[in-house]
């Protein structure tokens, strides 16, 4: 009893600074043994990491868990113009997590609660702004990881059936500027300008919903729904200059991760043995440029396929690989628009050792590998269908910035450690 007190006690200090720093969920922040399995958990047992795969899985543990985990990423991403040299738009970036779930004490044993915390190492929220309609941008790779993510999860045991359901916080950015010109204030006229701007973070809420059964021992299925998030940088900039006044509106648009319907099964042919795999439907049809508006051809809905491995090794290793094949929503790019991206195939492997039943130590280190390869990307544009040409021009000189056509391919290499702590006396 103390221990699922000491452990509410945690959720709820963590429930605290969640909300206090805004937070949301956030991309390639999966704890190890997720990572490893290529994401394809749906259906497995899950733990305090998986619940934003299926909040269900938070129903699984019979003792209450702590996780830190951290992750670093090399992201290569290259551009090249039609018979020009390529440009490198690649970056490394990484990130730390932390999350806890507990099965509430007494007559709501059956009850648990779990809280998780993402925290990108460089930026708490990056909202990505082309400068020009036609600057070659990711949406697949982007600023997916930069902004702090948080997700508050409810999961309840039906005999053989979990269900579960969450929240994860989306934040915005309000940043209302105010810019007076006072004649006089100064002999110069740059200190003659007041620059007034206020910053605020507001909240939106995306939900998931899962369910995942264990109908006989040796198979389990899961279903999930895991919603859309977004971010706005909204506001106004209001210029006065002594009669002259100017109001002009910010409005950026920043589309995280679209919503998304997750299929899973996982089947043990042995005891040591376990075989998962996940169908998502991703409704990347929704996105929607920085500036709020229908891209120009519009993306596409995809269905992705993960499938993953886990044998245990000894009673206290487990070995994990995985596979996954995410194809591409971006249609052909023969317009105004250059967005980057590919159909792309996920290799992934790691390890964990359960320190439990060898030393005593109630902790579990989970380590990951994981590569995202993707296909050269090629596009040709249409002269008649931008907008700073025409075909009965000849001659006219076209400034777009894939004309009159380009190349990309992207990569990523990811490492990461997860830690468990189990706040139970129980041993397995």
């Amino acid at each position: 009893m103390r221990r699922s007190l000491a452990a509410l006690g945690v959720l709820a200090a963590l429930g605290w600074s969640s909300v206090a720093n805004a937070t949301a969920g956030t991309a390639y922040s999966e704890t190890s043994d997720v990572a490893a399995m290529a994401g394809a958990v749906v259906a497995r047992p899950g733990n305090a990491g998986t619940a934003a795969a299926n909040p269900a899985g938070l129903a699984d543990p019979s003792e209450a868990q702590i996780v830190f985990n951290g992750h670093f990423t090399a992201l290569s991403e290259s551009f090249a113009r039609t018979g020009e040299t390529k440009t490198d738009l690649g970056r490394s970036f990484g990130g730390f997590g932390f999350a806890a779930a507990s099965p509430l004490p007494g007559v709501l044993a059956d009850l648990h609660a779990g809280l998780s915390l993402d925290l990108p190492a460089e930026h708490i929220l990056r909202v990505e702004v082309p400068v020009r309609a036609d600057q070659p941008v990711s949406a697949l790779y982007g600023s997916r990881p930069d902004r702090i993510g948080a997700m508050f999860a409810l999961a309840y045991s039906l005999g053989p059936f979990k269900v579960g359901a969450g929240l994860t916080v989306s934040p915005s950015l309000d940043t209302p500027t105010e810019v007076t010109y006072v004649a006089g204030r100064d002999k110069t006229v740059d200190k003659s300008v007041l620059v007034r701007l206020d910053r605020s973070l507001s909240l939106a809420i995306s939900p998931s919903i899962g369910v995942r059964a264990q109908p006989l021992a040796w198979l389990g299925v899961g279903l999930a729904y895991r919603g859309a998030s977004v971010s706005r940088a909204t506001g106004s900039q209001h210029t006065v200059a002594g009669g002259i006044v100017a109001n002009d509106p910010i409005d950026f648009y920043q589309f995280w991760s679209p919503a998304e319907l997750a299929l899973g099964a996982a089947w043990a042919p042995s005891r040591r043995v376990t075989l998962s795999s996940d169908l998502t439907w991703h409704q990347w049809s929704a996105f929607r440029t920085g500036f709020d508006a229908d891209p120009s051809p519009g993306f596409r809905d995809t269905i992705s396929l993960r499938a993953g491995i886990s044998i245990a090794t000894t009673r206290w290793s487990v070995a994990r690989a995985g596979i996954g094949v995410e194809p591409s929503p971006i249609a052909e790019q023969v317009g105004d628009s250059n967005y980057l991206g590919a159909n792309t195939k996920i290799f992934s492997i790691g390890g964990g050792l359960d320190l439990r039943p060898i030393a005593h130590v109630p902790i579990a280190i989970d380590v990951h590998m994981r590569a995202r390869i993707s296909a050269l990307q090629s596009a040709h544009k249409d002269p008649a269908q931008l907008s700073d040409a025409s075909a009965d021009l000849p001659g006219k000189q076209i400034d777009n910035l894939g004309y009159p056509g380009f190349t990309s391919r992207a990569s990523s290499i990811q490492a990461g450690l997860t830690v468990t702590f189990f706040l139970s006396k129980e041993r397995p």
